[in-house]
């Protein structure tokens, strides 16, 4: 039984600790609301939410057998509010970060002003190091409103080897950001090639979270808020395969040239270089106004994408053009011998020459496609008409766009009696644009991607479609209008073409285990030396893949762009089987 002066002692010490805890917790009440009210307050109002615009990654460029050619990296910026260029004065937050950073000060404020426009944040530093980092992280409280922020960055893990098919990226412009939705200043956008054709299926949607910040507008919450997520954008996957491409970058060497090789039975691209090139990494990283310059008055034209861009005459590879347009129009035979070749043509007072200047003598129209007698071509064309010719060359697909991937590609020019009247007027020119025009010089002018399109059209008998440069999920099939030329005129077209390889002037491009079908062409160039031309496509019975290379300022396309075409049909046909060509997966 307990003992009532023990319960009275007890009841005293709980009534006395309970007392002293109400006294611990009136006083801490007391010191929270009226001695420390002005620091909590404080320290209340530097924390916020804020809502922060999260950009989505774009989504990946692969080649056609999966490998990523262009991904994203994930870097960090030194930021600053725009409201930092305000402030000048010699203890300002921004002088101190460009102190420490040893950036120039009029150059920084002045990159800083024309970032201004549109802005809340003005990027200070852009991919900055692991030291520029700590720095700021180190000294935060000393930095109000500067902050470390992440975004992805494009990565084209290959520089300059596919820069003209896949393009870049740049900051979006002001007439994106008045006729777009969803893009603010600061995001990026597609320029030229595949990521400016697929901007919508590679861009992704941005997305916004909540993040708890001080008023020096540091992160100081531990999970963010995720009102929106940041969805990436969509993979895309070219036709174009990445062995092929470096086996023909290598072909072609370090001169300025192009090349181009399809697939036959499907359109699809499987390799396409112009040279020189540039890296779309350095524009990515950010550029300056000097380095921009240099790139973009560069005499060797790094950015200028002689793919689908260029144009060029044609030269003698325009010769199956010319006999196609001749045996429709039944002027000549396939066995048909015309005046013997002296080493040209005289009309009128000009004399045209032939590229052999001691002359072909007595030579049919099989030899003169063998081995590319001019004369015999300009005699052709004495007996065609203008419009006969460039119908011919039309239905070949010459004189109008191919592809619907670059904005900057041009259709080429295929002059008619209509084209010719309106530039020299009525009765304003003569026949005499016939002679240039039949063996591909004048006026007439093609692109790279054309004439690859032109081989691949006579190897299939005109059943090859328009080129592809991205893979289309689309079961539908795609198909060539048929060609208006008999059948037994194409095949000797293809015949005398297999010729020229084997016993012509195309003999560099001869394979061991396959036979190739091709021809040569020297192109006059007013600007310097001749350029070099070949097309060709293998192997001549089952067509697989089709190829035209132009070497500028290079000499003889026999000489030149056939060696290049014989290189590359060697690493095609020895990696065949290896890469699985026959079919996209």
């Amino acid at each position: 039984m307990v003992d009532r002066q023990d319960l009275y002692v007890r009841n005293r010490v709980l009534r006395g600790v309970v007392l002293l805890l109400m006294l611990v917790l009136v006083g801490n009440l007391f010191g929270m609301t009226v001695l420390k009210h002005s620091d909590y307050k404080d320290q209340a109002l530097d924390n916020r939410q804020v809502s922060f615009r999260v950009r989505a990654p774009r989504g990946r460029i692969l080649d056609r057998h999966g490998t990523p050619v262009a991904d994203n990296m994930f870097v960090a910026d030194i930021t600053v509010p725009a409201a930092a260029l305000g402030d000048a004065g010699p203890d300002s937050t921004l002088l101190r970060l460009m102190h420490w950073f040893d950036l120039p000060v009029d150059e920084t404020v002045e990159r800083l002003r024309q970032q201004r426009r549109g802005r809340g944040r003005l990027v200070l530093v852009a991919g900055a190091s692991l030291s520029q980092i700590t720095a700021v992280e180190e000294r935060g409280r000393q930095l109000p409103g500067v902050r470390v922020e992440a975004r992805p960055r494009r990565r084209y893990l290959y520089g300059s080897l596919l820069a003209h098919v896949t393009g870049y990226v740049g900051e979006v412009g002001q007439a994106e950001l008045d006729t777009s939705v969803g893009y603010r200043v600061g995001d990026l956008v597609g320029r030229q090639g595949v990521e400016a054709a697929l901007e919508d299926v590679l861009r992704g949607d941005a997305g916004t979270k909540l993040e708890e910040v001080n008023a020096a507008g540091r992160i100081v919450g531990r999970e963010a808020v995720w009102l929106r997520d940041a969805v990436p954008g969509d993979d895309v996957q070219l036709t174009i395969s990445l062995p092929l491409q470096i086996s023909l970058s290598a072909a072609l060497g370090e001169r300025p040239a192009c090349a181009v090789a399809v697939d036959v039975r499907t359109g699809e691209v499987l390799a396409a270089c112009s040279q020189p090139a540039f890296d779309p990494n350095d524009l990515t990283r950010g550029i300056s106004e000097e380095a921009w310059r240099h790139l973009v008055e560069d005499p060797a034209k790094p950015f200028f994408n002689r793919i689908v861009q260029a144009t060029y005459a044609p030269g003698s590879i325009y010769k199956p053009v010319t006999s196609l347009a001749a045996l429709t129009a039944g002027v000549v035979g396939t066995g048909t011998s015309l005046d013997p070749c002296p080493g040209g043509l005289q009309l009128g007072n000009r004399f045209f020459r032939c590229w052999k200047r001691s002359g072909h003598g007595e030579i049919d129209h099989l030899r003169a496609m063998v081995e590319s007698c001019d004369t015999y071509y300009y005699q052709l064309g004495l007996r065609l008409d203008i419009d006969t010719l460039a119908a011919a060359a039309r239905a070949l697909g010459l004189g109008r766009r191919c592809s619907d991937v670059f904005a900057v590609e041009v259709p080429g020019n295929v002059p008619d009696s209509a084209w010719y009247d309106d530039r020299f007027g009525k009765g304003g020119w003569t026949r005499g644009v016939m002679l240039n025009n039949s063996i591909g010089q004048g006026e007439l002018l093609v692109t790279p991607l054309q004439m690859a399109m032109l081989a691949a059209r006579l190897a299939t008998w005109g059943r090859v479609p328009d080129p592809e440069f991205v893979n289309d999920p689309s079961p539908e099939p795609r198909f060539a209008p048929a060609l208006p030329f008999a059948h037994e005129d194409l095949a000797w077209v293809r015949s005398a073409l297999e010729m020229v390889v084997s016993d012509g002037t195309g003999k560099a491009a001869a394979q061991d285990s396959v036979t190739v079908a091709g021809k040569t062409g020297t192109t006059q160039n007013p600007h310097g030396e001749d350029h070099a031309w070949f097309i060709c496509w293998a192997p001549v019975e089952e067509p697989e893949v089709a190829l035209a290379v132009i070497m500028e300022n290079a000499g003889h396309g026999g000489a030149e762009a056939a060696p290049v075409a014989g290189r590359w049909l060697a690493d095609y046909f020895r990696l065949h089987r290896q890469l699985g060509l026959e079919a996209m997966p």
